[in-house]
């Protein structure tokens, strides 16, 4: 045998080789193909028939409309906290005898404040001949009129009550949360 035939021998060797190695690479790529080609068809034919695209499109509209109920729950909220603000939720009463000659502590006076600390206080002063009763307005906790020391302890037991801070703070977590969604439609 002559280097040529050697030669010509370890080149077919050779070739042989890379030939077995393109082979083996051919069938390894054909498995992977039919296994993305059956997730390929799962995912766009789905395990029900929809496919992955109108299944999708039904989630995103399922959002839109979760979206649309949220919104409206947050309007609902705002206006309920407003409308507790604006309505008589804090109370103040004080009982006493304005004459010597009654008993039984008839006379009273009676705030009655919005969560802003508007309203009145109305007094009765009850005596064994006759009756009267007072109203003043109050606006942020104060009056015009003098106040007797019942009616101004009247105000004040009325303005300690807490509802009203837990209303504000509703109110400002509706206003954040609305500034929060208008900062994130701008960025989108």
């Amino acid at each position: 045998m002559t280097v040529l035939t050697w030669v010509l021998l370890g080149l077919l060797v050779f070739i042989l080789i890379i030939l077995i190695y393109l082979a083996a690479q051919f069938f390894s790529l054909r498995a992977q193909m039919q296994r993305l080609r059956r997730n390929y068809k799962y995912f766009m034919a789905g395990a029900d028939g929809n496919s992955l695209e109108m299944t999708l499109s039904t989630e995103i509209k399922e959002l839109r409309e979760i979206e649309k109920a949220s919104e409206a729950m947050l309007q609902q909220q705002e206006l309920l906290a407003t409308m507790q603000l604006r309505s008589y939720q804090k109370t103040g009463l004080v009982r006493y005898d304005a004459f010597d000659e009654t008993g039984n502590k008839l006379s009273f006076s009676l705030t009655l404040l919005d969560g802003r600390n508007n309203g009145v206080v109305i007094t009765s002063l009850a005596g064994q001949e006759s009756s009267r009763i007072y109203a003043k307005e109050v606006k942020l906790g104060q009056t015009k009129e003098a106040l007797s020391s019942e009616e101004a302890e009247s105000i004040n037991l009325a303005m300690q009550t807490l509802m009203p801070e837990m209303a504000a703070r509703a109110q400002q977590a509706v206003h954040e949360d609305r500034e929060r969604r208008e900062n994130t439609e701008i960025s989108e």
